[in-house]
């Protein structure tokens, strides 16, 4: 698990829209199960509107992709995240 800070109501709203647009399935309503129907990786997210923190959680993914791979997509994706939401 991962936490990322300076996480407001508009970037969830990035973030959750950013994923279905490319082709991940999302469930639930806080805390999010997500399907990224890529290569078996499965995450949720939680988020913490007091704290304005993101808590994501790898909670599956094939066993030929390296979790700090997804980590690194990850991590790519919230810096976009914090400067275009």
């Amino acid at each position: 698990m991962r936490t990322f800070e300076d996480i407001n109501k508009s970037r969830i709203d990035a973030i959750l829209k950013g994923l279905i647009d490319h082709g991940s399935l999302v469930t639930g309503s806080n805390p999010w199960n997500v399907d990224t129907r890529n290569r078996g990786v499965l995450l949720q997210g939680e988020w913490n509107e007091k704290t304005s923190q993101l808590s994501i959680t790898v909670t599956d993914a094939n066993w030929y992709v390296p979790r700090e791979k997804i980590w690194e997509s990850i991590e790519s994706l919230m810096l976009i995240v914090r400067e275009t939401a």
